[in-house]
C-alpha cells in the first residue's frame, strides 16, 4: 500500500478510536450524572391477555415525581412474572410525599412475551403472588355509546386506585374506559365497564332489569351513576360520571353490551 494510503489509513483508525472513547465518556459522565432512582415494584391492578397469549396489559397510575413506569416479562420454560419498573426523577429525594399530575399519569402499560403464556404459571415478580389474568376475547363490548364518547387509555374514569382495577380483584377482571370530549374543554364525562367473573355480592340500590337479568343502580352526591348486575358467569359493574348523561342513556349502554 503507498504511504499516503497507509497514512490516511491510520487517521481513519485513530479518529474511530477517539469517537469511540468520546462516546464511552460521555455515556459515563450520564451514568454519574442521571441520579435518578429506578426500583422494582410489584404489579398491583389486573392483568389482560390477548388473544394469542402473548401480550399482558395492566393498569398503573403515577406521582409527578416518578417517569412513565415500564412493564416488564421475565419469562422461563414454566413461569412468567411481571413486575413494573419505575424511575423516580433526579431531584426528588427518595422518601418525597408525591402526588398525580392532573390525573393524567395512568395509563395501561402493555408488554409482548417471547412466546404464548401457555400453561405458564404467570405471578407477580416483587410479591410473588399468582395473577389470573382476564382473557380479553371474553370481553363484552357497548354496542352502544352516547355521543362524544370514545375508548380511553386511561384503565377508570374515577381514578380510585383504592378500587380496581388497580387493585387486583379476587378473580380475573377487567375495566374499560369510554371518556366524552376528552381534551377538548368544555363538560366531559367518564363511563367505565368492568367485567369480573364469577359473581360478587350487591350492593345498596334501586333494582332494575339489565337485558332480563337483575341488577342494582345507585346514583352520587354529583350524578355519577353506578349499576352492577350478574350473567353468564360474571358481574358486570358500569360506572358513569357525566352530569349530562341521562338514566335512559346510561341504561340503553348496559342493555346493549355484547360480545
Amino acid at each position: 500500500m503507498p504511504k499516503t494510503g497507509q497514512r490516511r489509513l491510520q487517521r481513519t483508525t485513530w479518529a474511530a478510536i477517539a469517537l469511540a472513547c468520546l462516546i464511552a465518556a460521555v455515556a459515563g459522565g450520564w451514568a454519574l450524572w442521571d441520579r435518578s432512582h429506578t426500583y422494582d415494584a410489584s404489579v398491583p391492578g389486573d392483568v389482560l391477555i390477548s388473544g394469542d397469549g402473548r401480550t399482558l396489559t395492566t393498569p398503573v397510575i403515577w406521582t409527578g415525581c416518578e417517569d412513565e413506569p415500564r412493564l416488564v416479562a421475565h419469562e422461563s420454560a414454566r413461569t412468567v412474572s411481571l413486575e413494573l419498573e419505575r424511575k423516580q426523577h433526579a431531584s426528588v429525594p427518595k422518601n418525597a410525599a408525591c402526588i398525580g399530575d392532573g390525573g393524567d399519569n395512568q395509563r395501561a402499560l402493555t408488554t409482548t412475551l417471547g412466546r404464548p403464556l401457555g400453561g405458564r404459571t404467570l405471578s407477580d415478580a416483587v410479591s410473588h403472588d399468582i395473577i389470573r389474568p382476564f382473557e380479553a376475547p371474553h370481553i363484552d363490548h357497548p354496542r352502544y355509546l352516547p355521543k362524544g364518547y370514545a375508548p380511553s387509555d386511561k384503565p377508570i374514569g374515577p381514578g380510585d386506585v383504592t378500587q380496581p382495577p388497580y387493585r387486583r380483584t379476587r378473580t380475573p377482571s377487567w375495566t374499560v374506559t369510554y371518556l366524552r370530549n376528552p381534551g377538548q374543554g368544555g363538560d366531559t364525562g367518564s363511563l367505565s365497564i368492568s367485567q369480573t367473573t364469577g359473581r360478587i355480592t350487591e350492593g345498596p340500590g334501586t333494582s332494575v332489569s339489565v337485558h332480563g337479568h337483575p341488577g342494582h343502580m345507585e346514583r352520587g352526591p354529583l350524578g355519577e351513576q353506578h349499576l352492577t348486575w350478574y350473567a353468564a358467569g360474571y358481574t358486570f359493574d358500569v360506572h358513569a360520571a357525566d352530569r349530562l348523561l341521562t338514566e335512559g342513556e346510561f341504561l340503553k349502554v348496559a342493555d346493549q353490551l355484547g360480545p
